[in-house]
């Protein structure tokens, strides 16, 4: 079974202190200690703590036959906890008071909260939006952290039912936005935090698409830790919801695909493709919300999102439709996406003989993701590299990659 010499030595493995470990987890720094001492049990949920703040599963550092069945248990009660919480922070119903404390101010929000206020904090949210699509930065993050922060305090105050639910659907939106940089920027178990915090929020307001896209985004980061069934199952429960807009659903839909193709289930993957492609055609982009206009229901998006599906399940042909729509077409200030997009069509390139156009496009990938911050970049950089590599092309762009 998992000890407290295990979490001890996990954790320093990983460079965390006593005390980093008692801020991410909000658990004190004297238990931990006597955790790790082994003079307190070691609980499922605690287990579930250091998992989410070292990014790996704690439980599979114990590899002996004996305790096969007990690691497995542990497993299952660590799912069942996290999916609980996540399914009640979708219905605005979760305990974040340790998460809420990220967002403390001490400054006094004024004593009626107006539709003013809760309109300055959109119009932040949109700038950071359109910086953010575009290249992440740590500037603009702190920015929407301060923002978050304030909004936060606004919650607190008095105002009408209608300002609170536009405020709730502010605050999500933002949260989410970080939530999400705070994946590409490499912290997925402070983005766990995030993305749940932004999804009880957004429960609590009449936006039900935004509610199904941080779900959506936290079924990701679940998938990135090595937790494909989790996402999918994530999605289901979003999916669940009847009205969101059928724009909403294929992007659901296209990225079910995706944590499919993760976990080598690619009958499942290509049926969520089908899935995605009949929601498309029920499209109804006069409902788009104002943010769902930058994401979902912007030009090139859910060619995107199915090409990169297609991508991942092996559907080379159909893959390459998609990918090329898309880069056709999306927004200029869809920086990442974009590039995500030129990386498998250099994959593709390399793959079909084309060595020549696949080099060009590894190129310039590499050269305009340079200044951009994004972990999910860096990996697609690497993939196009051992992809040069196996057709003994590497020279040719080693100079161009950073």
């Amino acid at each position: 079974m998992t000890t407290g010499r295990d979490l001890r030595e996990l954790r320093e493995s990983r460079g965390l202190s006593l005390d980093e470990m008692a801020s991410v987890t909000t658990v004190s720094k004297g238990h931990l200690s006597r955790v790790e001492r082994g003079e307190r049990q070691v609980t499922p949920a605690l287990v579930l703590a250091y998992e989410m703040a070292l990014g790996v599963p704690v439980a599979a550092t114990t590899d002996t036959d004996d305790e096969g069945a007990l690691a497995g248990t542990v497993n299952d009660v660590r799912r069942r906890e996290l999916l609980g919480s996540i399914a009640a922070a979708s219905l605005g119903t979760a305990a974040l008071d340790p998460i809420a404390r990220i967002f403390e101010t001490y400054e006094m929000p004024p004593a009626r909260v107006g539709l003013a206020d809760v309109q300055a904090i959109e119009r932040a949210t949109e700038l950071y939006m359109s910086m953010d699509l575009a290249r992440h930065g740590d500037v603009a993050a702190a920015m929407a952290s301060g923002v978050l922060r304030w909004a936060t305090s606004l919650a607190k105050g008095s105002m009408d039912t209608a300002v609170r639910e536009r405020l709730r659907s502010a605050m999500g939106l933002l949260a989410d936005r970080l939530g999400w940089n705070t994946f590409d920027a490499g912290s997925s178990p402070r983005a766990v935090q995030l993305l749940t915090f932004a999804l009880d929020a957004a429960a609590k307001g009449p936006d039900r698409d935004l509610r199904a896209h941080i779900m959506l985004d936290l079924s990701t980061v679940l998938t990135d830790m090595g937790r494909p069934a989790d996402g999918v199952e994530i999605l289901r429960m979003a999916l669940g919801d009847e009205r969101i807009s059928s724009a909403e659903q294929a992007n659901l839909h296209a990225v079910a695909a995706r944590h499919c193709a993760v976990a080598g289930d690619i009958e499942a993957g290509l049926r969520h493709v089908q899935r995605a492609e009949a929601a498309l055609e029920r499209e109804t982009a006069a409902l788009a919300p104002p943010w769902a206009r930058q994401i979902t229901f912007s030009p090139g998006h859910h060619d995107s999102a199915l090409g990169l599906a297609l991508f991942a399940l092996g559907d080379d042909v159909r893959a390459r439709e998609r990918l090329t729509a898309a880069v056709e077409h999306l927004d200029p200030g869809r920086t990442r996406t974009g590039l995500r997009c030129l990386a498998r069509l250099a994959v593709l390139d390399l793959k079909a003989g084309d060595h020549e156009g696949g080099v060009e496009r590894v190129r310039y990938v590499a050269q305009t993701a340079s200044d951009v911050q994004s972990t999910r970049i860096a990996a697609d950089i690497k993939m196009m590299m051992e992809s040069a590599k196996r057709y003994g092309l590497q020279e040719q762009v080693a100079d161009h990659v950073r």
